[in-house]
């Protein structure tokens, strides 16, 4: 069976997320993950290890299972760090060079 987004909206268990497709529309119902076409309006279904919605514990695993995610996951970390150690002096730098 297929799913079109307005399914996915109109079943109150599905509700709206992120993800790594950006140009996708996104939804989630426990480790079930929709990505939608906006355009065509149909949705792939696959399912994730982790749901990043359940925890932060949970949301950390779930980006730690692909590459973006780490990538993200490194962000964050050096963004805590710099505010930590340097009072967010690389943030503010990168801020003003912009």
């Amino acid at each position: 069976m297929g799913y079109r987004i307005e399914d996915l909206e109109n079943d109150p268990l599905w509700v709206r997320s992120i993800g790594e497709k950006l140009g996708k529309i996104h939804f989630r119902k426990g480790l079930s993950h929709a990505e939608c076409d906006p355009k065509t309006g149909f949705c792939s279904i696959h399912y994730d290890k982790h749901n990043p919605h359940e925890s932060i514990t949970s949301l950390v695993k779930h980006l730690g299972d692909s590459n973006s995610g780490k990538i993200v996951l490194g962000i964050v970390v050096v963004g805590i760090l710099d505010q930590i150690f340097l009072g967010g002096a690389i943030r503010k730098s990168l801020l003003k060079s912009l």
